[in-house]
């Protein structure tokens, strides 16, 4: 074995907890940079997929939480009398809503009855639970991680009180809960005309003004150039309109919603250069520690003739093996964790399960090696400045 490779395993053996403790130190970050890289990319995954539909989100120009009056979609549908261009246009009213008698929360989103199979068809439905859905107005698709958190399967019944205005309890029979490539895993989709009848023979509703509005509208388009050209056509359509609108594709519409609201793939950047910004400093800190225990041997070297670039080489490959050993740790435990472990069943907003793939491992692995890089950089150069009579007289 290399004489500096045997030197550079003594050094990281001499102190074994301080050795773990850095890993540890680390090896947290780094798990943490590839929990957040994943999530990450996992909602940019789904909004690209979304972004494949070739959809527009219309909504209140003032603010997604506005409403838009809902004969605002025969407008959008004679824009284009031929059909071909506009696909189909889906009116959507969100509700939210609780399980009854469970406090937690939900996304669900009352649709247009009519024109939502032809709208969304990454929801994959089969033709059978297209035609219930289509029969049953009490029919509701539910998201698969919401159906996994709720124990719900077709054929269930379920009654979900609404958040807002009156806050009806509605009672729905479970039409669909499959997990399909692309399909929103906890979103889940009711009938508007349901929402309506109900809101109308609800004494207490007239004061909420609580009918005939839509919280957006998803127009489907035929081809990429109808979605630029419509993008703009509706929005000038309904510029002198008391309730103007702004007109985005699906994936805008999507990030500045998520942004809006709960804004995790920003917040997960930031907390991940956090982290490494944390291993960093405590990488520094033990480098520090172990050339302070070495002056003599630092000097010894010195003098028996080697040059300050083969000290500072030295150090800085001491200090990648032990960033490399911690980022090893904090990469290989969220890969196994999530790919081989009942974790993965964890559903993530806009994510059904977390995958970790390799290709985000080997970004934290170089994401370890430039903190190895980082924090022997100083220590590095200030062992290799050093003289020998200068090491030997700091010696206490």
């Amino acid at each position: 074995m290399p004489l500096r490779l045997v030197y550079i395993l003594r050094n990281l053996t001499r102190n074994r907890l301080r050795m773990a403790l850095t890993c540890v130190a680390v090896g947290l970050p780094i798990t943490i940079y590839v929990l957040s890289t994943a999530v990450i990319d996992g909602i940019d995954g789904f909004m690209n997929s979304s972004a494949q539909q070739l959809r527009l989100v219309v909504a209140n120009s003032a603010s997604v939480i506005y409403p838009l009056p809902s004969g605002y979609r025969a407008r959008i549908e004679a824009l284009d009398p031929t059909g071909k261009k506009i696909l189909s246009v889906c009116g959507m009213r969100w509700i939210g809503g609780q399980v009854e008698n469970d406090p937690r929360p939900l996304t669900t989103l009352a649709a247009d009855v009519d024109t939502f199979v032809k709208t969304f068809p990454d929801q994959q439905l089969t033709t059978e639970e297209a035609a219930q859905w289509r029969s049953n107005r009490q029919s509701i698709l539910i998201g698969p991680a919401t159906a996994a958190n709720f124990g719900l399967k077709p054929g269930d019944r379920v009654n979900i009180r609404s958040s807002l205005p009156p806050y009806l309890l509605l009672e729905f029979r479970v039409v669909a809960t499959a997990a399909r490539p692309g399909r929103d895993p906890v979103t889940n989709y009711c009938r508007l005309d349901y929402l309506e009848e109900s809101i109308k023979a609800t004494p207490s509703a007239a004061e909420w003004n609580s009918i005939d509005w839509v919280s957006f509208f998803y127009v489907r388009c035929g081809s990429k150039g109808d979605l630029d050209h419509f993008r703009t056509t509706i929005d000038a359509h309904f510029a002198a309109f008391p309730d103007p609108t702004k007109t985005e594709d699906e994936k805008a519409f999507l990030n500045e919603f998520i942004t809006q609201f709960f804004d995790m793939p920003r917040n997960l950047s930031r907390l991940s250069a956090i982290t490494i910004i944390v291993a960093v400093i405590a990488a520094t800190n033990t480098m520090n520690m172990n050339l302070r225990d070495r002056r003599s041997e630092i000097a010894i070297l010195r003098s028996i003739g080697f040059s300050p670039a083969a000290i500072f080489g030295l150090i800085q490959m001491e200090s990648l093996s032990l960033c490399m050993l911690g980022g090893l740790i904090g990469a290989a435990v969220p890969f196994i964790g999530f790919g081989y472990t009942p974790l993965g069943d964890v559903s993530v907003p806009l994510i059904q399960h977390l995958t970790i793939p390799l290709s985000t491992c080997i970004k934290a692995q170089t994401m370890a090696l430039i903190v190895g890089v980082l924090a022997a950089a100083w220590p590095a150069w200030n062992a290799s400045r050093a003289t020998v009579v200068g090491a030997l007289r700091n010696l206490e």
